[in-house]
Formats: C-alpha cells, structure tokens, sequence
C-alpha cells in the first residue's frame, strides 16, 4: 500500500468517527430523518463566531404547533419593512429557526431578535408577538440545556 493510500484510508477513518471529536457537531441519526421526513424545526442560537452554535431540534407536535402559530401571528400582525443586510457582529445576533421535514423544501430560514423577524436578507417583520417567540425559544434552550446561564446573560445584555 503506497503512502498516499494509508494517508487517504487514515483521513477517511477519522472523518467516519465524526468530527465531534474536534468540536464541530456531527449530524445524529434524528437530525437526519427530521430532515426526511415528520416536520420538525431547528432552533439555532445565534451565539458565537468562530465555534458551533447552539442548536435545538423540535419535534414535539404540541411544541411545533405552537411555535409555528406564534410565528403566524406575528407575520399577520405585524408591519413588514425592508432592512439593510446588518454588519458582520460579534456576540449575540438572534434566533434562527429552519423547518425541516419533506413540507419544509420550500422555506426560507427565518431569524427573529427583539421585535424583528427576518424572513430573508432585506425583508422582515416587526412586531410586538417576535420578543415572545424569543423568550419561549430562550427558554426551551434552557429546558435542553443548550444554554446556561452565561449565555443567557450575553443575551439579555445585547437584546
């Protein structure tokens, strides 16, 4: 076996235990099939620079259903307004919600802060109804212990 060959079969055995290993999440079996098939939604915390994310996945349909009218609401509710493309910061920049599921092909992520909720890169919503979205996705990343109590001081210091 030449050099390159054990080089290649060592890179590709150390990319199949995951990346975990290195601090960069790999994809579970869940998230996978979340993606293919029962609708779900990524919840990710807009946290850091440099590092992942924290990442929330919702598949609970009593939880889904609620999110998802709350986000109706806000949209129905609210006054939609063209925004600038915001700079590059550092520190908290908001929530990201992606639906995931076959339904879900077609949808844009959104990604909600404060009253503000983006539906694309110059098009967004404001709306009293988004601070309550935030509040309830801030507190199921508390219930799943993806965010603890420096990040949640980050964020209510940069809200």
């Amino acid at each position: 076996m030449s050099r390159h060959s054990i080089h290649a079969v060592f890179l590709c055995g150390a990319l199949g235990l995951g990346l975990g290993l290195s601090g960069v999440p790999t994809a579970s079996a869940a998230d996978v099939q979340a993606e293919q098939s029962q609708p779900a939604l990524r919840v990710t915390y807009l946290l850091y620079s440099g590092r992942p994310n924290p990442v929330v996945l919702v598949t609970d349909p009593a939880q889904l259903r609620a999110i998802e009218e709350q986000i109706e609401r806000a949209l129905a509710s609210g006054e939609r307004v063209t925004k600038a493309e915001s700079h590059a910061v550092l520190g908290y920049t908001g929530i990201q919600i992606e639906r995931l599921g076959a339904s879900a092909r077609s949808s844009a992520p959104l990604v909600l802060r404060g009253d503000l909720l983006r539906t694309s890169s110059s098009q967004a919503t404001v709306s009293r109804d988004v601070a309550g979205i935030e509040n309830l996705l801030l507190q199921l990343g508390r219930e799943q212990k993806v965010l603890g109590d420096a990040e949640l001081s980050v964020i209510r210091q940069t809200r």
